[in-house]
């Protein structure tokens, strides 16, 4: 919101420098973000008044002026068509600088020296307007600078409204929140109309069919205007607001939205069929809607439409339709002042992808009882300026009236919130200061009466906070709260989660987050097309990207992966810890497990001159995983080759008989619908499983005191058998003295029979109690090889 210091002073008397307010503004939870001076470029330009007006001789378009500064006659040469004896003007005596930045210079034209420039609104920088000199108001002391003249030194705040706060989206709103911080009267915008005796009843009506979303609609009616430019001090005020001056009529609208902001729309009622306003929703056959900036809109059912007896003429709340709009030709003006329920207007733009000055306050909330005022004060300005007439009486329909709360304060809770003593008299001053005296007291508290435009005030720490804003923050002592020392151990689920992070960033991966809400065709790729899946979708999504709670974290890592290679980063670890979302019947809610998952893709090693470059492959995720599990204490681990639909190959991840997750490469077909080259690895944890299967702390064994005796054993057997099987099996056969057998060769090839490959493993045994000897071992040693004879059928390897 850009708050113009010269308009504030309208409404409220500020004895503070505007660096002195900013601050205040923003101690009081209104934050200014900048303090910016409007640019005036022109130096030296004084009120001119033009005494008499000549032909000039050689010219048929010049004519010749004379220009009384108040001190001395000047003669100018003019080709304005506009310029008049009597008339006050912008002159610029010879030196002075105009909006280009150059001195003014006497000049010759056609044999004539002119000695001074009246001057148009283009060449003092004000607008773009050079159909002729600007016209100044009759009142201006004549030889006055014109800066002071026409208040053009001004400074304006950019103040940052939170949501909560809509009432201070008005230069009146903000006037109170001022009058309130400096303690100063607050003076109100001053209306006097002067109807006709034309009844508007006689033209027009308004009909309420939806009045959950809209429980007020207000109308008066302005006839026999025309349709000009508006007064330069209105035009003014907009531009350092940041709108655009259109014409007499739609700028009083914006004019008014700014002062009190209430969003009103002007109609030009010779275009309304039948006379008649209707609040509806929009008929069967009524699916689209031209707006005013020409684009052709869908309309979805619950879509809040104003229509005449006919056909929508404007999208409420939100922008007016061409069929209506006001143009040069409209002499008759609708003024539309209505409450709409916000959150009907909130769905409404973001369905449509379109916000406007309007929709921006609706959704937020306005103020029901400024209806009357902002709409008497369109109608006062648009007669004033347009030269029309008000018709006799207005149109209110209040379906569905709105209720101001009564709220208590108690003065010993509001002492503790805030942390510090505050007695009844500060307390109920500062509640007169926002416009809420105590309707009643007793010992410990007050009662005070809600104002119609603080909507976010709703219950009693709401007046508590008001009473801190204006009291002020740096006048709360610091205090250190008192707290119970005692020694809380995390959950196991925290410690782990922490434990994951540091396994993998040390192991080189970065952590990434990315939303919960994603495409539904994500999933789709990776799982394929199932009518059966189901997704917990969001029922107000930001976009069609955003739509549904993701079921997993792979699309959203791919995603990331994409995004690098983009940017030509090929070598990428990263990693996720978060939830899922799985839809549960019955109207419960969703199921949210919590997962961990990471991707890897690139070289293993950053390449170098004594160092080639090597890809990353199937084995490097799966050490990832048995790293990180033995990390946090989960074991024993086993895996399983497994047919998932994105892998190629995949394998599962279990602990005994869980099944904790999965691991493998990216298919290549799903790698090409992601736009992924390179070769990518992931894995997919259920990090409550995994919780559940990690033990609490590790268990250690003294340090060997006696060596042990090592053993080769190479076997061939069918290929069929997984390697796991056939470690777990010698274990078992070599227990309690076999202490590691590690798998160092696999071998397919001749002479090992075709179906068949060959194992090779380091054998270790050790007694922790004495020194083994060869004659001990070897009949341990001969039970493995004649254990893993019978149970799959190997055949010793020399």
């Amino acid at each position: 919101m850009r708050l113009s210091i010269n308009w504030l002073k309208d409404f409220v008397e500020v004895a503070v420098p505007p660096e002195e307010l900013a601050d205040r503004l923003t101690l009081a939870g209104l934050e200014v973000e900048a303090v910016e001076i409007p640019d005036v470029r022109f130096v030296g330009v004084m009120v001119g008044r033009v005494e008499q007006v000549a032909a000039h001789p050689q010219a048929d378009r010049l004519k010749l002026a004379d220009v009384f500064d108040g001190r001395r006659r000047y003669r100018v040469v003019c080709g304005a068509p506009n310029v008049q004896a009597g008339g006050l003007y912008p002159f610029a005596p010879v030196g002075a600088v105009l909006a280009d930045g150059k001195p003014l210079k006497a000049v010759k034209l056609r044999g004539i020296l002119s000695e001074g420039m009246l001057l148009a609104e283009d060449e003092l920088g004000l607008s773009d307007d050079h159909s002729g000199l600007m016209e100044l108001p009759s009142d201006l002391t004549v030889g006055s600078d014109l800066v002071e003249a026409l208040s053009l030194r001004d400074m304006v705040l950019e103040v940052a409204i939170t949501p909560n706060r809509p009432d201070c989206l008005s230069v009146l709103g903000l006037a109170r929140e001022v009058s309130a911080l400096l303690d100063v009267p607050l003076r109100l915008p001053s209306v006097e109309l002067q109807p006709d005796t034309e009844s508007i009843q006689r033209w027009a009506a308004v009909d309420i069919e939806d009045p959950e979303n809209c429980p007020r609609y207000t109308a008066r009616m302005v006839v026999d205007l025309q349709v000009r430019p508006s007064p330069f001090w209105l035009r003014r005020r907009l531009q350092v607001s940041g709108f655009r001056a259109i014409n007499n009529l739609v700028d009083v609208t914006n004019y008014v939205l700014l002062e009190y902001g209430q969003p009103l729309h002007a109609f030009d009622f010779d275009c309304l069929q039948g006379g008649r306003i209707i609040v509806r929703r929009p008929r069967t056959e009524e699916t689209r809607f031209t707006t005013l900036d020409g684009q052709d809109r869908p309309l979805a059912w619950e879509t809040l439409l104003i229509c005449d007896a006919a056909v929508p003429v404007a999208i409420a709340g939100v922008m007016g339709g061409q069929a209506s709009e006001v143009t040069g030709d409209t002499r008759r003006v609708l003024i539309e002042s209505a409450y709409f329920n916000p959150p009907s207007i909130r769905r409404a733009s973001k369905r449509l992808g379109l916000s406007s000055e309007s929709s921006y306050r609706f959704e937020r909330g306005i103020d029901p009882e400024t209806l009357l005022p902002a709409l008497d004060r369109a109608a006062q300005l648009m007669a004033e300026f347009g030269g029309g007439r008000i018709l006799h009486g207005l149109i209110d329909v209040c379906p569905r009236p709105i209720s101001r709360p009564r709220l208590r304060l108690r003065l010993g809770r509001t002492s503790a919130v805030l942390g510090t003593p505050l007695d009844k008299p500060l307390v109920s001053d500062i509640l007169r200061r926002l416009q809420m005296p105590p309707i009643t007291e007793d010992a410990d508290a007050l009662t005070v009466q809600v104002p119609s435009y603080r909507g976010d005030l709703t219950r009693e720490v709401d007046l508590i906070e008001e009473v801190a804003r204006l009291h002020g923050y740096d006048k709360i002592p610091v205090t250190l709260p008192r707290l119970a020392m005692s020694a809380a151990r995390p959950p196991k689920e925290a410690r782990l989660r922490e434990k994951a992070r540091e396994l993998l960033l040390g192991m080189g991966f970065f952590e990434v987050i990315n939303y919960a809400f994603q495409p539904d065709r994500l999933t789709t790729l990776l799982e394929g097309e199932d009518p059966d899946r189901s997704f917990v979708k969001v029922a107000n999504p930001i976009s069609e990207e955003q739509a549904v709670m993701r079921r997993s974290l792979i699309p959203g890592l791919l995603q990331n992966m994409r995004l690098n290679a983009a940017h030509f980063i090929k070598d990428v670890k990263i990693f996720e810890i978060g939830k899922t979302f799985w839809p549960c019947s019955g109207g419960k809610l969703p199921d949210e497990p919590l997962m961990l998952a990471g991707l890897l893709t690139g070289a293993r090693t950053t390449p170098a001159w004594n160092l080639a470059e090597t890809a990353l492959d199937y084995y490097d995720v799966k050490g990832v995983v048995e790293n990180l599990l033995a990390g946090l204490l989960v074991n024993p681990v086993n895996f399983k080759p497994a047919s998932v639909s994105f892998l190629c190959p995949g394998a599962l991840i279990q602990s005994g008989e869980t099944v904790l997750g999965w691991f493998g490469e990216i298919h290549p077909d799903i790698a090409e619908q992601f736009d992924l080259k390179p070769r990518a690895y992931v894995f997919q944890l259920d990090f409550v499983l995994v919780t559940a299967a990690a033990k609490e702390c590790a268990h250690f064994t003294p340090l060997p005191r006696y060596p042990a005796v090592y053993r080769d054993l190479a076997v061939t057997l069918a290929a069929s058998w997984p390697s796991d099987q056939v470690t777990e099996a010698i274990y078992a056969l070599g227990h309690p003295w076999l202490v590691e057998a590690q798998l160092f060769d696999v071998y397919a090839g001749p002479p090992v029979p075709p179906g068949e490959r060959s194992l090779a493993f380091h054998l270790h045994y050790r007694d922790p109690e004495r020194t083994l000897t060869d004659e001990v071992v070897d009949p341990w040693h001969e039970a493995v090889i004649q254990g893993l004879q019978e149970k799959f059928g190997a055949k010793l390897r020399t």
